[in-house]
């Protein structure tokens, strides 16, 4: 199970704890875990979402929405030391990458994060957790 968390570290035995910048209430599905920075669900958001089971990633996707367009944008994810980045991805203002198979398992505590070069301030970051 991965679980999203707001403020506070939560630790739960086979699950993803997410940090998040926003106070927005929580998502939890079986298998999924999302974080944000920004304001989610609205204009100027980064985020990244996580599937697979304890310390397993199966994939992981990011997404950014702007309030302005712009034409084209790099996104890059790293989970520990793997580590992927788009070429140009042109949008208007809703960029997306993936899901990208990631198929391996991380160490405790490994940091899965997302960023985007069209939109550089901060990263959306998920913490895995055994």
């Amino acid at each position: 199970m991965l679980v999203r968390y707001a403020a506070a570290t939560v630790l739960l035995a086979g699950a993803l704890a997410l940090p998040t910048s926003t106070a927005t209430a929580a998502e939890i599905s079986p298998l999924s875990a999302r974080g944000c920075t920004g304001n989610p669900g609205s204009n100027g958001s980064k985020c990244i979402e996580v599937k697979g089971t304890r310390l397993h990633v199966d994939t992981v996707k990011t997404t950014l929405t702007k309030n302005h367009a712009d034409n084209c944008g790099k996104a890059t994810i790293q989970i520990g030391s793997w580590k992927k980045t788009s070429g140009n991805i042109c949008e208007a203002r809703s960029f997306s990458w993936g899901p990208l198979t990631v198929n391996r398992s991380f160490p405790d505590g490994t940091k899965a994060c997302a960023w985007w070069s069209n939109y550089p301030d901060g990263k959306a970051c998920v913490t895995i957790h055994d």
